[in-house]
């Protein structure tokens, strides 16, 4: 493994810390300032939208910078002062639009991270560097989830974001010790980039399956809590999940070096139509502890599979606006899979949900076997 790829590994790592250490937060914080719930709903799906925007408009702004270094330090300033207002917000329009400024610049980071592994990896590691930049948002996942909410709660909000924002300066200039320059050699900007066929139909098939872990945790959290386990139980069953599928990611991304992503990507698919299918019937926390698993190699495993399948597909050239498409397709998965259970929870049960859920991982599942889909 080469110096480059340590160093974005390192560096993804820290951003999903703290990226999935105050996600959950959030809705605390929210409800500090006073405001009806159904405005955690607007908060989210704002959110989501910012950071699924700023995946969207990363190959612009590399094409802006013609200097991978000065965009790090640019980035690492701006996201600490997001950061820095986040902790300080007095108010929920103030904090929201904190909160979307620093969303909407780690989707430009994390796009970029994509973008950057495609560009410095040997062909025939690429699969396997892919599936370890998979799992940074799993160690993200654990790290953020038992760490940062006992520091939020030990020093405050307004401390702990000025620390976070310390941390995020540091180890986002990380990137200065690695030459990333090739990054920008060669410019996509001006070509004539179009989403085939085949690609509509990949980033249908990969991300039905992101909506339902979404749906399926979602609904896992409620049926929990309607089966009367508290939140602490609710809240170990996400992490023991992910870390149960912690090896898996780069598992899977090393294989795909030599097994069809397609299959792959069945499998993952297969793994939450199953989830959902379980939500059925469980009762036992065992049970829950099953579904969480199945719902992670969804999430975690497919995504380092997906961006093999597109390195593939497309070459280097055209790698910018290919991992884009899939970023900030992944994102807007995420918003219409929260839209989709707010919807339907006042007309249908958790369960009927759930087993519609399973019919759209089905019919993703019948794409990937059945409609070709490959380097075009």
């Amino acid at each position: 493994m080469n110096k480059g790829v340590l160093i974005l590994l390192l560096v993804a790592t820290v951003d999903r810390v703290i990226l999935q250490g105050i996600y959950p937060v959030l809705p605390i914080m929210i409800a500090d300032f006073g405001v009806p719930p159904s405005y955690n709903s607007i908060f989210m799906a704002t959110t989501y939208v910012a950071i699924a925007l700023g995946s969207y408009v990363t190959p612009k702004i590399l094409y802006t910078f013609k200097s991978f270094s000065k965009l790090s330090i640019l980035l690492s300033i701006l996201t600490a002062v997001s950061l820095w207002g986040m902790g300080r917000s007095s108010s929920y329009f103030s904090f929201l639009l904190f909160t979307c400024w620093y969303w909407f610049l780690s989707g430009v980071q994390i796009n970029i991270y994509s973008i950057a592994m495609s560009y410095i990896s040997s062909p025939n590691k690429v699969g396997g560097n892919f599936g370890l930049l998979a799992n940074t948002t799993l160690v993200g996942a654990v790290i953020g989830s038992f760490a940062l909410g006992p520091f939020l709660k030990l020093y405050g909000l307004e401390c702990s974001f000025i620390v976070f924002a310390a941390i995020s300066v540091v180890f986002r200039l990380a990137l200065l010790l690695y030459d990333f320059e090739n990054v920008h050699l060669i410019s996509d900007e001006k070509g004539d980039f179009r989403i085939s066929g085949r690609l509509w139909l990949l980033l249908i098939a990969f991300n039905a399956g992101i909506m339902l872990s979404f749906m399926g945790r979602f609904n896992l959290s409620l049926i929990m809590k309607q089966k009367s386990y508290d939140i602490e139980s609710i809240s170990y069953v996400f992490a023991w999940g992910a870390l149960i599928v912690f090896p898996l990611p780069y598992f899977f991304g090393k294989l795909s070096e030599r097994v069809s992503g397609k299959l792959l990507l069945t499998v993952s698919l297969l793994s939450v139509v199953i989830a959902m299918a379980l939500l059925q019937t469980t009762n036992t926390y065992i049970g829950f502890l099953t579904v969480s698993f199945l719902i992670c190699i969804m999430t975690y495993c497919s995504r380092g599979v997906t961006q093999k399948m597109l390195y593939d597909m497309y070459p280097l050239s055209e790698q910018k606006h290919a991992q884009s498409v899939l970023s900030s397709a992944n994102w807007v998965a995420a918003i219409v899979g929260f839209l989709a259970v707010s919807a339907t929870s006042g007309v249908f049960s958790l369960q009927q949900v759930s087993l519609l859920g399973c019919i759209i991982g089905v019919l993703a599942i019948i794409v990937l076997l059945f409609v070709p889909i490959g380097k075009h």
